[in-house]
């Protein structure tokens, strides 16, 4: 082998050298780049599970202490969850049975109760919603409900959430002043 072509071969081996060393640099500062980012990615994960969990905690003391009635059902009418005063409405406990909402419709509610559950899904919501419920007890009640559609992060329909408050009471006495008025009405009728 002539000496030009030991220099051309040196000279190849120098610039492979070079090269390799270049990019065991380059691998190197993008390894310690990776490895960084990795950790950081990693405190930022766990600052977010962190509060996730404080704000899944503070909704749970709301949901929990809540006054009035807090219900979650998917869109088939699956109750999902339901706070304490829900229980107490409606008798039933989702963590021992499976309740939809078809069976607390009163009957001759059903046709009310569909046009506004197709409403809610529309819209999004309703608000007042007033109607009868019959309880695990078999009683019927009167609740007004307040309900808005939970959508997922692509905006699909997912579940239904509503605050559901009980004026059973409420009816009760419109009825019996209503009854007085028209008592009074008819006496004063009466009276000529």
């Amino acid at each position: 082998m002539s000496q030009s072509q030991i220099d051309i071969l040196q000279r190849a081996l120098t610039r492979e050298k070079a090269a390799r060393k270049s990019a065991e640099n380059i691998l190197e500062s993008k390894s310690k780049e990776f490895f960084l980012l990795s950790k950081k990615i990693k405190n930022s994960n766990t600052k977010l599970k962190n509060l996730l969990n404080e704000k899944t905690s503070q909704l749970q003391g709301v949901f929990d202490t809540f006054l009035d009635a807090y219900v979650v059902i998917n869109l088939k009418g699956n109750v999902l969850k339901m706070n304490g005063s829900a229980k107490n409405i409606f008798g039933y406990d989702i963590d021992k049975e499976k309740i939809n909402i078809i069976n607390l419709i009163y009957k001759r509610d059903k046709k009310y109760a569909f046009d506004s559950f197709l409403e809610l899904t529309q819209k999004g919501f309703f608000n007042n919603y007033t109607a009868r419920v019959i309880t695990k007890e078999k009683k019927i009640k009167w609740v007004q409900i307040n309900a808005s559609i939970i959508y997922d992060v692509n905006k699909n329909p997912v579940a239904a959430q509503g605050v559901v408050r009980d004026i059973t009471q409420d009816e009760i006495d419109a009825n019996l002043l209503l009854e007085s008025k028209n008592r009074l009405l008819s006496l004063i009728q009466n009276l000529d």
